[in-house]
Parts: C-alpha cells; sequence; structure tokens
C-alpha cells in the first residue's frame, strides 16, 4: 500500500536544548499559544521528521552510522570512524536533541511536538464533553490513539539504544498545564518506561476501538484508517513483549497471550498492507534519507555489509538484488558481455584495519530500491516482522495462542518476499542475475533500466518462486531444535534498514553471527557496543540525573546491558 506525504506542517517548535528544551521564560509568559496549534499538523510533521530522523543518515539520524551500522546490515567504505564504534560525539548529541526537542535552525520536529498535540486533542475533547455528554467524540479518540501509537514507537526506539532516558518527567512545561518547566528531567528505569509503554498502548487500543477516524490528511502512516492503527498498536505491543522476553518472561508470556488469544480486541497485523511504513512524496524536501544522501549530499560512504550479502548468498535468498547492487566493476563487465554470471555481489566487511585496502569498484552498494529511489519508504514495522514474534512465542515461550511456530516462520519469510517484491516492482527495481546464478525463476517481464551510470537488466517475477527456494535451504528450512537462531536470522534479513530494531534483536537474540571489527583503537576488542552512548551535553546540563544513569557504564556504551538484555552478544564469526 503506497502513500504520499501529502500534508506537512508549517509550524516548527524553536526548541533546541538537549536537556529538552530552551526559552523558558516565553514559554512561560505565553503558555497558551502551542494550544492554537492544529494537533494534525503537529502530528504529520513530528511523524515525518522522527522517522526520517531514525531512519536516516548523517547528523540527527543514526540507523546508518550507528544502528544498522553496528548491527552489520550497512558497513561503511569512507570516513569508517563509526564502523570502528569510534562515534562522533556532535551527532550523538544531535540525536539526542532532535529526539526530545527538535531544531528550529533545520525544521526539525521533535516528540514535544506529540506531546503539544495530545494536550490539544484532549482538552478539545474535555472542553465537548463538558458543553455536551453526548458529544461524539470518536475522531478525536482515534486521532488521540494514534498519536499515542506513534509517540508510544518514538519512545520505544529511544529506550532500546540507550536504556534509561527521560520519560515520566520529560515534556513537563507550562504549556502543556503544568505548574512549571522541568528543565532536567530524571532519567525512568528502562523497566519502568516499558511498563508505562505497555499501558498506553493498551489505552491507545481502545480509543482506536471507538469506530472514529484519525484525520487522513495528518496521517501519513494510513491515511486516517483507524482500524490499522489499532492494529499498529497491538503489533508494536507484541514486539515489546517479545523484547522482554528473556528478562521477564513471565510478562512477555501474559502479554503475548492476551493479545494472540483475542483477535476482536486485539487485532494485529494480517497481512502485508498493514504494513506500518513512511512513503516519501519524492519531491524536496520529502525525499528518502537515504536518496538525500546519496544524492543530494553526493555521498558515497556505505556499501552493503558483508555479513548481510554473505547470508544472502549462503541462502540463495534472492532479495539480494533488492538489498544490494552488483560492484560497480563487475557490472561494468556484465554491460560489456551481457552475461549474467559475470554479475558480483560483494560486502565490505565492517571496521576493518587502516592498513587494508580494498577498491570500491569492488563493493556493493545499498540496493537502489531504498539508495535512488526519491519517494522510497521507511519502515517502521511489518506483517512479516510480527509473524516472526508469533513464531518465537510459539517456540521459545510455548504460547499456544500463537500457533504453530512453523507455519508462523514460513509466513513471515513469505511476507518479507512480498513486501520486497511489491516495492521492487511498483518503483521498477530488481536485477534477475543473482537468480540465475542460484536456480531458474520465471519472469512475467523484463525491461532495462541504468543503475549507478550502467544499464543492468531487471526484471518482474513470481515471488513464489523465490520464496519456495529459499526455505529449501537447508539452513532455512525449519528445524524445531534450532528454532531461535532460525528465526533471528530470517528476522534479521526481513527488518533490512530498519537500523535500531535490528541493533535491539542482535543484542537480544545474539544472532545472527556478526564480523568482530578488527579496526580502530579507542574501542579495539570491546566488540559490539552495549547502548549508544548518552549525550556529552547531558552532563553539563542535566549532570546529577546523567550521573545516576550511567552508574555503571563503562567506555560510553560498556560495562551495563539495558535492561531486557541479559548478556552481551559473543556470536562471532571466522572471516576467510
Amino acid at each position: 500500500m503506497k502513500k504520499l506525504l501529502i500534508y506537512a506542517a508549517s509550524l516548527m517548535i524553536s526548541l533546541g536544548t538537549t536537556s529538552c528544551f530552551k526559552d523558558f521564560d516565553d514559554m512561560q509568559v505565553n503558555p497558551n499559544y502551542p494550544s492554537e496549534v492544529n494537533p494534525g499538523n503537529l502530528f504529520a510533521n513530528a511523524t515525518f521528521s522522527r522517522i526520517g530522523g531514525i531512519y536516516g543518515v548523517q547528523a540527527e539520524d543514526f540507523n546508518m552510522t550507528a544502528s544498522g551500522l553496528w548491527a552489520q546490515q550497512f558497513a561503511k567504505i569512507q570516513y569508517i570512524d563509526e564502523d570502528w564504534y569510534e562515534y562522533r560525539s556532535g551527532a550523538i548529541d544531535g540525536y539526542w536533541k532532535y529526539m526530545l526537542s527538535g531544531s528550529s535552525t533545520n525544521g526539525s520536529a521533535s516528540m514535544y511536538d506529540l506531546e503539544l498535540a495530545l494536550h490539544s486533542v484532549r482538552n478539545t475533547k474535555e472542553e465537548l464533553l463538558a458543553s455536551d455528554p453526548a458529544y461524539d467524540v470518536a475522531d478525536l479518540e482515534a486521532m488521540e490513539g494514534a498519536i499515542l501509537v506513534m509517540r508510544s514507537y518514538f519512545f520505544s526506539v529511544m529506550t532500546d539504544v540507550w536504556g534509561d532516558i527521560p520519560y515520566s518527567e520529560a515534556f513537563k512545561t507550562v504549556a502543556l498545564g503544568y505548574e512549571k518547566t522541568i528543565t532536567q528531567p530524571k532519567y525512568d528505569a528502562q523497566k519502568d518506561i516499558y511498563d508505562d509503554l505497555f499501558v498506553q498502548l493498551e489505552t491507545a487500543n481502545e480509543l482506536l476501538a471507538g469506530g472514529g477516524n484519525v484525520e487522513s490528511q495528518a496521517d501519513m502512516i494510513y491515511g486516517g484508517d483507524a482500524k490499522k492503527w489499532q492494529k499498529f498498536a497491538n503489533s508494536l505491543a507484541a514486539r515489546l513483549y517479545i523484547h522482554i522476553s528473556k528478562v521477564d518472561q513471565g510478562k512477555a508470556q501474559e502479554g503475548l497471550t492476551k493479545i494472540f488469544s483475542n483477535a476482536g480486541k486485539y487485532p494485529v497485523f494480517t497481512s502485508v498492507e498493514d504494513d506500518a511504513m513512511l512513503t516519501y512524496s519524492g519531491s524536496q524536501p520529502y525525499e528518502h534519507p537515504f536518496f538525500e544522501n546519496y544524492v543530494r549530499d553526493a555521498r558515497d560512504d556505505h556499501s552493503s555489509s558483508k555479513t548481510m550479502i554473505d547470508m544472502l548468498k549462503a541462502r540463495k535468498d534472492t532479495r539480494m538484488y533488492i538489498y544490494a547492487t552488483p560492484t560497480p566493476a563487475s557490472i561494468t563487465v556484465f554491460d560489456s558481455t551481457g552475461n549474467a554470471a559475470d554479475i558480483q555481489y560483494v560486502g565490505q566487511e565492517n571496521g576493518v584495519p587502516k592498513s587494508e585496502d580494498f577498491k570500491l569498484a569492488e563493493r556493493s552498494r545499498i540496493g537502489v530500491l531504498y539508495r535512488v529511489t526519491p519517494n522510497g519508504v521507511s519502515h517502521v514495522m511489518s506483517y512479516s516482522e510480527l509473524e516472526f514474534i508469533k513464531a518465537e512465542a510459539a517456540a521459545v515461550l510455548g504460547i499456544g495462542a500463537a500457533g504453530d511456530p512453523q507455519t508462523a516462520y514460513n509466513n513471515g519469510i513469505r511476507a518479507s518476499f512480498e513486501r520486497q517484491y511489491l516495492l521492487a516492482d511498483n518503483y521498477g527495481i530488481k536485477t534477475a542475475s543473482f537468480g540465475e546464478q542460484n536456480g531458474s525463476i520465471s519472469f512475467a517481464e523484463s525491461k532495462v533500466i541504468e543503475e549507478d551510470g550502467y544499464e543492468v537488466e531487471i526484471a518482474y517475477s513470481n515471488v513464489d518462486e523465490h520464496y519456495n527456494r529459499t526455505i529449501a535451504q537447508p539452513n532455512v528450512a525449519w528445524d524445531a531444535g534450532k528454532a531461535a537462531q532460525l528465526i533471528a536470522e530470517q528476522k534479521f534479513i526481513s527488518l533490512f534498514t530498519n537500523g535500531p530494531e535490528v541493533f535491539t534483536e542482535v543484542r537480544r537474540t545474539n544472532f545472527p553471527q556478526l564480523t568482530f571489527v578488527r579496526g580502530g583503537t579507542q574501542y579495539k576488542g570491546l566488540g559490539l557496543p552495549f547502548r549508544f552512548p548518552y549525550a556529552i551535553s547531558e552532563q553539563t546540563a542535566n549532570a546529577a540525573n546523567w550521573s545516576e544513569a550511567a552508574t555503571g557504564i563503562t567506555n560510553t556504551m560498556y560495562g551495563k546491558t539495558v535492561w531486557w538484555n541479559t548478556a552481551e552478544f559473543d556470536n562471532y564469526r571466522v572471516i576467510e
């Protein structure tokens, strides 16, 4: 289901410090100003800006230069400091600042915009019911529910990468009806944050079940469909329950059983049409973040990771030619000979030592569906992921309500193929070469496109053929004795480009095998970071609360895992 960004907010809230706010005096002198803002504007602006930030590349964006990079879906081929875990402290400050407060200088919105929108919707509802208790507020409640889902998603991303963060005291301002603005919010324990996120999503489920509609022009995910938002609310809750399954198995089992045993009250995703994703319009400034980085900024810093490429090769998985491009050197050969067997896919090992040279022309870049498609998509959560959650719930946690684990596992794989091939067909992107090297495929039609300056044959294909061949591979076919590993590996592949969730799953499950980063000096030998480092600015702007939260953390990212993570990652492979 393709949706365009047809609506963007004209108002940008001027909030820019890392401890959540600035211009506090102005906010207290004129506390009623934000209440005049259309909540739909705020909701749309925050949705677009924060998903773009989570999904993006540089500056305030922490996918390709941190979470997705460290989880080894991507690798850096130039300026590779982050691939050695040697992050830029200014970038980390940016991640923190833009999530919590946005920036008036670059036009980005923040989670505070959602607080303003929520405050406005609730105030309007209260006023209407006060004037007439029988007033139909279903649409307002649907809007409130959608805001709560998006708010819960954003907070879940933050706590999953940082652990303890400001939550209960975040966004406490006079403008939102509080007696004073809290400029130094306490850091809540991650467990407490999760407990409240479950409450918020339960509330959202109830609000979205009331028969109302979300404001369609403000809804960049589902175009106003409250039923799909309700499915998203419960699917997101299932994601969070599976996150905590190793640290609080009882609560995870209870929550997942509740959701999966009552589809009427707790509907979840049932097809790829339910996927939560943001589709960009393709015109500036509403372009895919990867496209902006590669085309607008003329950057060529990233390739596909050797970890991801090798996993796809080993499984003869034809999502390869959606996720990656052939190496420039092999495209040149193909362009001159027309021999698809000459096409090569080669991933870059993450964090190689400076002394080891490699040729840029011999490394595959990220697939054109994401890298050179301005009107591409950012994946928030998918039906495929939901099916993998069911599979784990059934196979590992013994939850009967989740159904047959093998069926759910296979459904998850097929849904991922279906989603990627639907997108590829919509955008006309798919090279046939990898499939031709790994077994016969029938194609409905084919044509030639230009990819990175070279003409490459592309083709439309039958999803079932690709899916059936993949699940027949020995390292993919269902094996109850290896259920946890198989589910984690296929979820990793299906979550391609969703860096924060991949980083969470790699740490939580200890799969797939990653390449141990051999280069760098500052964190050499320490392995995958346990978390994101806290913003340097918090050490001065919110010192006492930061200090308490940082107790036990060593080398800024090690020493203490986040709450739901029971052990450090140690599943590394030997590079041949």
